[in-house]
C-alpha cells in the first residue's frame, strides 16, 4: 500500500502561499530525467511490522535453507549413491540435474514473481521440490534419481530468487544487505550440516534419508509460508487479453533458450566420455545448441519486454554481475561437490569423515558472509568487498591446486579456510547490487539474471569437471597400468576403482585419481579470476544513498 497520506500532504495547498511561477514548475522533460531512485522514493510501499517481518523471514529462511541443504548435503552421499548404483559415469548427472532445472526454470520464475504472488509462488515450487525429494528418496535407479534431482531443481529456484524477492517486500534497501546476510548465512548453516548429515545417514543408515528428512522441513515452511507471509502482489499487474498475458512470458524466447541450453548441456555431458568430441552427434549438439543460443539473443534484443530485457540486462552493474555470478558459480560448487569426493577416494576416509575434513571451508564461507552483510549495511558500499573477496578466492583456489595425495592436515585446512572466506565475502554482493540500481518492478528480473549466471556457471562447470576428472584418471591409468580396461570406470561407484587393481598398484591409481581433481581445481582458480576481472567493472554504488 502507497503512502496515500503523505502524498496527500504533498500534494495540498496552503491558501497563504504565494501562487507558483513557471520557474516553479518541472517541465515534463525535466520530471522524466528525473532519477529513479526518486521516482522509487515515491511509490516506495509501507513495510509491515518488525514481528510480520520475523515470521515470514523465519519461514523463508528454512524454504531458502532446504534448497541449499539439497545442495550441500549429495555431495558426501555421492560415493555411495553412485556404489549403489554401480553409476561412475552417472555422477556429474546428480548435480546437473539439479541445476539443469534451476537454471532453465530461473526466467519464467522471475517472471511469475513480477506478475503474481510471491507468496503462493514460492508455496508452489517449494511443493514442487518436496514432490521431488521424495522422489529421489525412493528412487529405484540412477535414472529415477536424475529425475527427482530435476525436480528438486525446479522447486529450489521459487525459493532462491524468491527469498530475495520477498525481502525487497519485508524491508527498505539500507536495511537489505543485513537480511541477504542471513539468507548467505543459511547457506552458511545448510553447507555445515549438510556433509555431516549427509555422511552419517551415508554410512550409518541409508543416503536416502539425505531426501527424506526435506519432507518435514518442507511442511514446517510450507506452514509458516501460509501462516505468516503477506500475501505481496506483484510490482505489476498482468491485463489484456489472453494472448497478451502468455506473450509477456515469452514463449518463443523460452522455447529457444531451453532447448540451446539442453543442446550444450548433453554436448558436455557426453563428450568425451560417451562419444568422441570431434563424432558428428557432439558437434550437432553444440552447434545446433549455439545457433539456438543466438536466436534466443536476437529475440531479446528487439523486444522491450522479453525474457531478458536489453535495458536491464545492459545496465552496467547488472551486466558485470552478470559475470561475476558465472565466474563465482563454477568457484563454489566446484569445491564443495568435489572436496568430498577427493577426502574418500584419497584419504580413504568415511562420508562422516569427508563431512567433518570440509568444516573450515563452509565455516569461512559462514563467518564471512554474515561479517560483509553486517559491514556493507553499515558502511553502504558492496563492490570493495566484492573485490577483496574475488581476490582472497584466487589465492585460495591457487593453494587448492597443490593438493597431492599426501598432503598435510594443515595444509588442506587452511586452504579450505582461505577458499571460505573468499566465497563468504561475494556471496551476495550482486543480489545486493541489483537492489541497489533497479526499479522495484524490475527486482525480480535483476536477481533472476544474477542466479541464472550462477546456476547456469555450476551447471556447465559440473558437466565439463566430470569429463576433465574421467578422461584424466582413463590417460593418466592407461599410461601407468598397460592393462587397465577404461570401461571399469562406467560400472564403479566413485570410491571403488581401488578395488579393480592389485594393492601394489594402489598408489598408481590415487595418484591419478588425484590428479584429475587437481585438474577441476585449476577450473575453479580460473572461474576466480573470470569473476576479479568482471568485478572490475561494477558500479561503486551505496545502499545508503538517498532514494
Amino acid at each position: 500500500m502507497m503512502r496515500c497520506t503523505t502524498l496527500r500532504r504533498l500534494l495540498a495547498v496552503d491558501d497563504s502561499s504565494p501562487p507558483s511561477t513557471d520557474d516553479d514548475i518541472e517541465s515534463p522533460n525535466e520530471i522524466e530525467k528525473g532519477s529513479e531512485a526518486s521516482l522509487d522514493m515515491e511509490t516506495q510501499p509501507e513495510y509491515p511490522s518488525s514481528r510480520t517481518v520475523i515470521l515470514s523471514m523465519v519461514s523463508v529462511c528454512m524454504a531458502f535453507f532446504l534448497s541449499a541443504l539439497d545442495r550441500t548435503i549429495v555431495g558426501v552421499a555421492i560415493p555411495a549413491i553412485s556404489d549403489e548404483f554401480k553409476s561412475f559415469d552417472d555422477i556429474a548427472w546428480y548435480e546437473s540435474a539439479f541445476l539443469f532445472a534451476f537454471c532453465i526454470s530461473q526466467f519464467p520464475v522471475g517472471k511469475i514473481y513480477t506478475y503474481f504472488s510471491a507468496k503462493w509462488t514460492m508455496m508452489i515450487l517449494t511443493a514442487i521440490f518436496e514432490i521431488g525429494s521424495v522422489v529421489c528418496a525412493a528412487a529405484p535407479s540412477s535414472l529415477a534419481f536424475i529425475i527427482g534431482r530435476a525436480l528438486t531443481g525446479l522447486g529450489g529456484s521459487g525459493s532462491v530468487v524468491g527469498a530475495s524477492v520477498v525481502i525487497v517486500n519485508l524491508v527498505p534497501l539500507e536495511k537489505r544487505p543485513k537480511y541477504q546476510g542471513f539468507l548467505g548465512a543459511m547457506f552458511g548453516l545448510s553447507s555445515i550440516i549438510g556433509p555431516l548429515v549427509g555422511g552419517v545417514f551415508a554410512s550409518k543408515v541409508t543416503w536416502r534419508w539425505c531426501f527424506w528428512i526435506n519432507v518435514p522441513i518442507g511442511g514446517l515452511a510450507l506452514m509458516g509460508l501460509w501462516i505468516f507471509m503477506p500475501n505481496f502482489k506483484g510490482p505489476d499487474v498482468l491485463k489484456g487479453s489472453l494472448k497478451k498475458k502468455l506473450s509477456v512470458f515469452d514463449p518463443i524466447g523460452n522455447a529457444l533458450f531451453t532447448a540451446g541450453i539442453i543442446c550444450l548441456l548433453l554436448a558436455l555431458q557426453w563428450g568425451g566420455l560417451t562419444y568422441a568430441w570431434s563424432s558428428p552427434r557432439i558437434i550437432s549438439l553444440l552447434v545446433v545448441g549455439i545457433v539456438l543460443l543466438v536466436a534466443f539473443s536476437f529475440t531479446q534484443w528487439y523486444q522491450e519486454d522479453g525474457t531478458v530485457p536489453p535495458r536491464i540486462f545492459c545496465q552496467r552493474s547488472i551486466a558485470a554481475g552478470f559475470f561475476v555470478s558465472l565466474g563465482l558459480g563454477a568457484a563454489l560448487i566446484l569445491p564443495t561437490f568435489y572436496l568430498p569426493i577427493w577426502f574418500q577416494a584419497i584419504k580413504e576416509t568415511t562420508a562422516i569423515e569427508a563431512g567433518i575434513r570440509i568444516l573450515p571451508l563452509l565455516l569461512g564461507t559462514v563467518i564471512a558472509v554474515i561479517a560483509a552483510g553486517i559491514i556493507i549495511s553499515k558502511t553502504g558500499y558492496y563492490t570493495p568487498w566484492l573485490l577483496v573477496g574475488c581476490a582472497i578466492r584466487i589465492v585460495g583456489g591457487g593453494l587448492m591446486t597443490l593438493f597431492r595425495v599426501d598432503t598435510s592436515t594443515g595444509e588442506w585446512i587452511g586452504y579450505q579456510l582461505i577458499v571460505g572466506i573468499g566465497t563468504g565475502m561475494t556471496l551476495q554482493q550482486t543480489n545486493i547490487a541489483v537492489q541497489t540500481v533497479l526499479s522495484n518492478k524490475e527486482i525480480p528480473l535483476g536477481l533472476t539474471i544474477m542466479s541464472f549466471g550462477q546456476f547456469l556457471a555450476g551447471t556447465i562447470s559440473v558437466s565439463v569437471s566430470q569429463t576433465i576428472l574421467t578422461n584424466t584418471l582413463t590417460t593418466q591409468l592407461a599410461q601407468k597400468l598397460p592393462d587397465f580396461d577404461p570401461s571399469i570406470l562406467s560400472s564403479t561407484g566413485a570410491t571403488q576403482l581401488q578395488e579393480f587393481v592389485p594393492m601394489n598398484q594402489l598408489s598408481t591409481v590415487m595418484t591419478a585419481y588425484n590428479a584429475g581433481i587437481v585438474n577441476i581445481f585449476y577450473l575453479t582458480l580460473a572461474a576466480a579470476c573470470s569473476a576479479f576481472v568482471a568485478s572490475l567493472f561494477m558500479e561503486w554504488k551505496s545502499v545508503k544513498a538517498k532514494r
